[in-house]
C-alpha cells in the first residue's frame, strides 16, 4: 500500500471534480474518483485496488451513521413529494401570497434568507427548511431555483459556523481543546468574529437577495425562470385564491416539527446536554416524524388524497434517489483521500518559509483548497486547526485570527465544491439540477473568497506591524 504519494493524493479528487463540471455525470466522475484513487492506493497491484475499491463503497453503504443518512435523505425526498403531490404546498404558497410576506421576488428572496438565519442548530436542516419551503413560493414569483440553492447554501453553513451554539460549535471547540488552549471558549468566540469568509458571504447573500443581483450562468437561469412563470401566468389565470386551512396546518405543522425536534432530540440523546447529543440520530428522528405527520395531515385535510399521497412518496424518494447516491459516493471519496493522505499533504505546504504577513491569507487558501478536495468543512477543521494554533504560537500571531482563517477557509471550500454535502443538498432542498448550482454559485463565492483574501492580507500586515490585533 502506498503512503507516501505527496501531489499525486489529490488527483482523484481533481478528477472527480473536473469530470462532474466537464460532463454533468456526477456519479460516474465521483465512482472514477473512488476507482482512482485505490488505484494509487494499492498501485501497480490493479485487481486487489479493484476489490478493495468495491470493499470501500460497500462498506461506506453500510455503516450505521450513513444508514442514517441514506434513511432520511429519502425521507425528505418523500416528506416533499407528499406536500407537493398531495397538494398542501400550494394553499402554504397561496397564504404567503394573500398575508403578502412572500407576495414579490424580493420578499421572496429575504422570507429565505431570513429563515436560513433563524434555523441556525443544524445546517442540513436549515437547508433543507429554507430551501423546501421556499421551493413553492420561488416557482410561482419565478425565481430560479439556483438562485434559491444559492442563497440557501450560503446562509445556512456560515450562520451555524458563525452562532456556534450547535454541533458546529461544539466540534470546533474540542479541537480548539485538544491544543492545550487555556480558555478555548473564547477562543473560538473570538474566531469566529474572525470568520471573514462566512461574513461575507452571509451579507453577500443578504444583497442578492434583497437586490436579485444575478452575475455569471445565474442571469441565464433567472430569465429562464421568468419565462416558465410567465407560462404559468397564462394557464393558471382563472386558480382560486382560497386558502385550505388544513392544508396550510399541514405544512406548518411537519416543517415545525422537523426543525424543532432537532434540538430536543439533541438534549435528549446527549443526557441533558445539547452540544453532547447526536445530531444524526436527531435528524433521523425529526424528519421521519414530519413525514408521518405529513402523510395524517394531507389525507385528513384533502378529500381522496390517498392516491397523490402513496405516489408523492414513492416518486419523492425516487427524485431524491440519484442525490443520495452522489452523497454516498462523495463520503467513500472523502474516506479514500483521507488514507492517501490528501489532506496531509497540502497542511503541509505551509512548512515551507513565506513572509509572516502572507499567514492569515495562506491559512485561509491551503483551508479553502483542501475542503474544495475533500469536500467537507469539518474534515477540514479536523485537519487546518491542529495546524493553525501550533502556527500562531510560533510565529507569534494571535491565535483566533488563524483559527478563523482557517474555519474561513473551510467554508469556502465546502461552497464552492461539487463534491461537498451541503452544496448536494442545497441542490436537493432547491429542486436544482446540481451542477447548475455549483456553476452559479461559484461566481458569488469567488467574490466573497477575495474580500476575504484582502482582508487577511490586511489583518497580517497589521499584525506584522503592530505585533498584536487586540
Amino acid at each position: 500500500m502506498n503512503i507516501e504519494l505527496g501531489w499525486l493524493s489529490l488527483l482523484p479528487s481533481l478528477l472527480a471534480i473536473v469530470l462532474a463540471v466537464a460532463t454533468r455525470r456526477v456519479i460516474w466522475a465521483l465512482l472514477g474518483g473512488v476507482i482512482f484513487a485505490h488505484g494509487l492506493l494499492f498501485m501497480p497491484n490493479w485487481t486487489t485496488a479493484g476489490i478493495a475499491a468495491g470493499a470501500s463503497l460497500f462498506e461506506s453503504l453500510i455503516a450505521p451513521g450513513n444508514i442514517m443518512i441514506w434513511g432520511f435523505t429519502l425521507a425528505i425526498g418523500a416528506l416533499f413529494g407528499v406536500l407537493e403531490h398531495g397538494g398542501t404546498f400550494q394553499s402554504f404558497a397561496q397564504a404567503l401570497e394573500n398575508k403578502q410576506w412572500a407576495h414579490s421576488r424580493r420578499r421572496a428572496r429575504l422570507f429565505t434568507w431570513i429563515l436560513g438565519v433563524v434555523v441556525f442548530i443544524e445546517s442540513n436542516v436549515s437547508i433543507m427548511t429554507a430551501g423546501t419551503t421556499s421551493r413553492p413560493v420561488y416557482d410561482r414569483l419565478g425565481i430560479s431555483r439556483q438562485k434559491l440553492a444559492y442563497i440557501i447554501d450560503s446562509t445556512c453553513a456560515p450562520v451555524c459556523i458563525l452562532i456556534p451554539l450547535n454541533a458546529w460549535g461544539a466540534f470546533n471547540l474540542g479541537l480548539i481543546g485538544q491544543q492545550d488552549v487555556s480558555n478555548p471558549l473564547m477562543v473560538l468566540v473570538a474566531s469566529v468574529l474572525l470568520n471573514a469568509y462566512a461574513i461575507f458571504a452571509l451579507f453577500l447573500a443578504l444583497w442578492v437577495a434583497w437586490s436579485g443581483w444575478s452575475i455569471g450562468p445565474m442571469k441565464k437561469f433567472e430569465i429562464a425562470a421568468q419565462r416558465e412563470r410567465a407560462r404559468h401566468e397564462l394557464t393558471a389565470a382563472t386558480e382560486s385564491s382560497q386558502v385550505n386551512r388544513g392544508a396550510l396546518a399541514t405544512v406548518l405543522v411537519s416543517l415545525i416539527s422537523m426543525v424543532a425536534l432537532v434540538p430536543i432530540m439533541l438534549v435528549i440523546t446527549g443526557d441533558g446536554s445539547m452540544v453532547k447529543g447526536s445530531g444524526m440520530l436527531s435528524v433521523f428522528v425529526a424528519i421521519y416524524v414530519a413525514l408521518v405527520l405529513a402523510i395524517i395531515g394531507t389525507l385528513w385535510s384533502m378529500p381522496k388524497s390517498l392516491p397523490r399521497v402513496i405516489s408523492g412518496i414513492g416518486q419523492g424518494a425516487w427524485k431524491i434517489l440519484p442525490l443520495a447516491i452522489i452523497l454516498w459516493l462523495a463520503i467513500s471519496l472523502g474516506d479514500v483521500t483521507k488514507l492517501l493522505g490528501t489532506g496531509d499533504y497540502l497542511t503541509g505546504l505551509l512548512n515551507t518559509s513565506v513572509p509572516k504577513y502572507f499567514i492569515p491569507a495562506l491559512v485561509f487558501l491551503l483551508s479553502g483548497l483542501t475542503a474544495f478536495a475533500i469536500g467537507s468543512s469539518w474534515g477540514t477543521f479536523a485537519l487546518m486547526i491542529p495546524l493553525a494554533i501550533p502556527l500562531a504560537v510560533g510565529l507569534d500571531i494571535p491565535m483566533p485570527l488563524l483559527i478563523g482563517a482557517a474555519l474561513a477557509g473551510g467554508i469556502f471550500g465546502d461552497h464552492a465544491s461539487p463534491i461537498s454535502d451541503t452544496t448536494i443538498i442545497a441542490s436537493l432542498a432547491s429542486g436544482s439540477e446540481h451542477i447548475d448550482h455549483v456553476r452559479s454559485q461559484i461566481p458569488y463565492a469567488l467574490i466573497a473568497a477575495s474580500l476575504t483574501t484582502a482582508f487577511y492580507l490586511l489583518a497580517g500586515w497589521y499584525v506584522n506591524s503592530q505585533g498584536a490585533m487586540f
